[in-house]
């Protein structure tokens, strides 16, 4: 057996991003022969043989949310604050020391992680090696930290992002357990609501007993929102959009779809459910050009037309569609109006989606008398972008008179 283990926790349905994650470790280092070990709350047998082919010699170990928030000591009310926001498996990261009996050193990693290329570096620590918070975040925990005035906390151990945590049996010598930790984290959570119970407990493990912590590089944990995540080894999708579920990650980092192939081929079950902002970022490549593309036109427009929009007029937000719509003070969103990009850029086409007299009466009014202006056909006018304000002006004020009986 190896001397060391990475450790994953994952809940079921996280099973494909914990695949494709082994799957990205094999393809940029191969010849990593640390022992794959999966906490789970109830992995398939099919699942754990697909994982056994990924990576060969993987081990599983059972998770018990109700035990795990048990061995906190702590009232579950208290903890379940914190368990809306996470799955309890984030829990798991209390008992890496319990490996310690088996390996000598353990590496945790989020299952949103993405690697790029050889994990020598994660292993080059003594005691501890995560990555550091910048020095604003101690003031933003000042309140949980404060449930531990009676420590001596050393000034130079950094807070942690706990998306990757190495820890060796270095720990345990100088006084670390698991029990140390959930002790740390049952004291937040009846103290502290709300706090990060699965990571600030090692923070305070190493500050309050002066172990060496050694601070990883952003490229060994860079944020994926965060500049430079392209060119980092280890990359960490921290919050809502993740490598498989919102379309800009998925064009930014197609090595994770392919990752995702690998553990399919494996056996493994595919990511199925919903993929987010494909409403504001195309899935398709050639969409988010044309896309960009009406954005910049739509942006341009809205810059000339701010400062002559009739007060009745709201411009809708989403404007990388088609055509921008303009919606009317007091009338429900069918009824609106909409610019439509012309093929003589220095026109643009406005069409008045309105109840038909209402409409006949629009475009009476813009193609009677805003210079310039035409009748297309049906409710579509063109009319010159320099005009468009009193194209406008002429529709609203059509709005705003009373309909002849």
């Amino acid at each position: 057996m190896t001397s060391r283990a990475i450790l994953l926790g994952i809940t079921a349905d996280l099973a494909f991003a914990a695949g494709a994650l082994l799957a990205s470790i094999r393809a940029h280092d191969p010849g990593c022969d640390a022992t794959a070990v999966i906490l789970h709350d109830g992995l398939d047998p099919d699942q754990q043989e697909a994982f056994r082919r990924v990576w060969p010699g993987c081990r599983f170990r059972a998770f018990d949310a109700e035990a795990a928030v048990a061995r906190l000591g702590a009232p579950s009310g208290l903890v379940s604050g914190f368990l809306q926001h996470y799955s309890a498996l984030v829990l798991a990261k209390l008992d890496l020391p319990d490996l310690l009996e088996e390996y000598d050193k353990v590496l945790w990693l989020d299952a949103d992680i993405l690697v790029r290329g050889r994990l020598d570096r994660l292993w080059d620590f003594d005691c501890l090696a995560w990555r550091g918070l910048p020095d604003g975040a101690f003031k933003r925990r000042e309140r949980a930290l404060g449930v531990f005035a009676e420590l001596t906390l050393a000034p130079d151990v950094p807070l942690l992002n706990g998306g990757v945590i190495g820890v060796s049996r270095r720990f345990l010598e100088l006084g670390g357990s698991s029990a140390l930790l959930h002790g740390f984290a049952g004291r937040l959570a009846a103290e502290a609501p709300g706090s990060q119970i699965d990571e600030l407990p090692w923070y305070l493990a190493a500050a309050s007993r002066g172990m060496p912590v050694t601070v990883l590089p952003m490229a060994l944990n860079h944020p994926v929102g965060a500049k430079g995540a392209d060119a980092a080894v280890v990359v960490h999708a921290i919050g809502a959009h993740k490598f498989w579920n919102c379309t800009p990650l998925l064009q930014l980092f197609p090595d994770w779809s392919r990752h995702q192939e690998t553990w399919v081929a494996q056996g493994g079950r595919a990511y199925a459910g919903q993929v987010l902002l494909a409403d504001v970022h195309p899935p398709e490549p050639h969409d988010v050009l044309r896309a960009a593309q009406a954005r910049a036109q739509r942006l341009a427009v809205f810059k000339a037309l701010r400062p002559v929009l009739p007060k009745g007029m709201v411009v809708d937000l989403q404007h990388d569609r088609k055509q921008l719509r303009i919606f009317l003070h007091g009338r429900a969103e069918a009824e609106h109006l909409r610019l439509h990009r012309h093929a003589n850029e220095t026109r643009i086409g406005l069409e008045a989606i309105l109840p038909p007299e209402l409409q006949a009466r629009a475009v009476e009014a813009v193609c009677g008398g805003v210079k310039g202006a035409r009748h297309e056909k049906g409710a579509l006018m063109s009319v010159p972008l320099t005009q468009l304000g009193a194209a406008l002006a002429a529709i609203d004020a059509v709005l705003v008179a009373p309909l002849s009986p």
